[in-house]
């Protein structure tokens, strides 16, 4: 019975990622018909690399990074399907009722504001002419070069504030199994790492990837971190994805807010910066959405006055 679960399961995702690649294909042409110049972060990108099992990993929604900036995503957003669902990196897009679009002025962000503006300047260099063009999928993914540390900034990101599970770990697995680093790389890497302070996760990452998922060392991206990786992967065992299966904080009292700062808390002598800047991010961010939010109203007022 067991096994009749899974084979009903593993034909369910199977038919949802037939799904999600149309849509996949179908929004990207609409952005290039649009003159956007766009590319799939994760999710169906990531997919790709996973070969003959491609149709088996689970998708989910469709992140999309479009070059430009804030300014010229918000006013295609706000031409073609209108919206005031906005974050600091991303904005809701309506343009299927069954799966959710996000498209990205930014691909990521951290929390510590310092921090965010080396990590702006990085992603930033990655110009259009980066991203790789899949024929066969009819949609573009960023470089390699880009996902050896852009998948593991959005994996530390969870990690901190929501929790992550062993899906997108074995995405960064395939991910670094897909591009070998060479050893000239890896110093450059380590320096990027360092300035962004995720050198000590990535650390524990590696370690990870090594002893538990078998990744020959000639794929990691930096040196290895035992206890650090011991901590790191008894938290995401205790976690799970998005935080789900953590039991430490299910407290009625404790809120989706409480939650993250009790969260934080408990990982504040590992990871100090993220954590002690939070408090900050969370104030910053509410007047930064608040005044994008009233700009694009007053837009849409005008707009509809004629």
């Amino acid at each position: 019975m067991l096994l009749l679960e899974w084979i009903g399961l593993s034909e369910q995702i199977r038919q949802q990622n037939l799904v999600v690649d149309k849509q996949t294909r179908e929004i990207c042409g609409q952005l290039k018909k649009d003159g956007l110049d766009a590319a799939i972060l994760k999710g169906q990108g990531i997919a790709t690399l996973y070969g003959e099992l491609a149709p088996y990993r689970q998708s989910g929604d469709i992140d999309i990074w479009v070059k430009g900036g804030y300014q010229k995503v918000c006013n295609y957003v706000q031409s073609t399907h209108p919206t005031d669902d906005v974050a600091y990196h991303r904005f809701h897009y309506d343009y299927f009722d069954e799966t959710e679009i996000e498209l990205h002025h930014r691909p990521t962000l951290m929390r510590n504001l310092l921090d965010d503006r080396k990590l702006a300047k990085w992603y930033n260099s990655f110009g259009a002419d980066s991203f790789v063009y899949l024929e066969d999928k009819g949609f573009a993914v960023p470089s390699s070069e880009f996902n050896k540390i852009f998948i593991l900034t959005h994996i530390y990101r969870h990690f901190l504030f929501e929790g992550i599970g062993l899906r997108q770990v074995m995405d960064y697995y395939i991910v670094l199994k897909n591009c070998h680093t060479k050893s000239t790389e890896i110093s450059e890497i380590g320096k990027t790492l360092k300035s962004f302070r995720m050198l000590r996760f990535a650390e524990a990452m590696m370690w990870i990837l090594h002893t538990q998922l078998g990744l020959e060392e000639k794929y990691l991206i930096c040196g290895m971190n035992e206890k650090e990786g011991r901590f790191v992967l008894s938290e995401i065992e205790q976690t799970g994805n998005f935080g789900y299966t953590d039991s430490r904080y299910t407290y009625k009292y404790l809120f989706k807010l409480r939650r993250q700062i009790a969260h934080g808390a408990h990982l504040l002598l590992h990871y100090p910066s993220e954590v002690i800047w939070t408090p900050i991010w969370l104030v910053y961010h509410k007047v930064w959405k608040w005044r994008k939010k009233r700009d694009i109203r007053k837009t849409s007022a005008y707009i509809a006055a004629g």
